[in-house]
């Protein structure tokens, strides 16, 4: 089921979901449980570097295989935060699978996630009402993740602005994660930030 709503109820709703919802990831968001550098400008990739980091999965019912489209953030155990595109082309929730968890995925995987990486589905898509694919103006979307997954060693919460926060006052290290292959033809899609 695909809803559209405007940006200002899209994190409102964001935000409701993380302090009603949060039963089973109530710590503190934005930890790093193996936080380390690699020295090379990299950061480490380790399963529970980033552990709020989620992987979508385009799931084909004809092989039983996923592939990773897209990537996500965990908000608490019901919620993720994504990008409005990776639904342009799949928007049924039976299209999607969630992994939890990873630090490599398999591109075309048809093996269940292996623990500590948890599998989930996809209950409910949230698009912003006003996005634009072509100018991808609003390009911001919610995943309702079923069943809930629990928050652990290697699964934790990302941490949203607080409401008008506005632009940092004072400079502020960002990293960017997310996967892609560190060579062509690469087999594994590791985590890179």
């Amino acid at each position: 089921v695909v809803r559209m709503l405007p940006t200002a109820a899209l994190l409102l709703l964001a935000v409701s979901a993380v302090a009603k919802e949060n039963a089973t990831c109530d710590g503190p968001c934005g930890l790093r449980f193996r936080p380390s550098s690699q020295g090379d400008g990299r950061v480490d990739t380790t399963i529970g570097a980033w552990p709020w980091m989620v992987s979508l999965q385009v799931f084909t019912s004809h092989n039983h295989r996923r592939y990773h489209a897209c990537g996500g953030t965990l908000l608490n155990s019901h919620w993720l935060l994504t990008a409005a595109h990776c639904f342009v082309s799949k928007k049924k929730v039976y299209d999607w699978r969630l992994i939890f968890g990873a630090s490599e995925i398999v591109y075309g995987n048809d093996k269940p996630a292996k623990p500590p990486q948890q599998e989930r589905y996809v209950e409910k898509i949230v698009i912003h009402e006003k996005y634009v694919p072509s100018l991808e103006h609003n390009d911001i979307a919610l995943m309702k993740i079923t069943p809930p997954v629990p928050c652990g060693q290697f699964i934790g919460t990302g941490c949203l602005p607080q409401f008008r926060a506005g632009p940092p006052r004072i400079p502020q290290v960002c990293w960017v994660a997310g996967w892609g292959f560190l060579k062509e033809k690469a087999p594994a899609d590791p985590l890179q930030s």
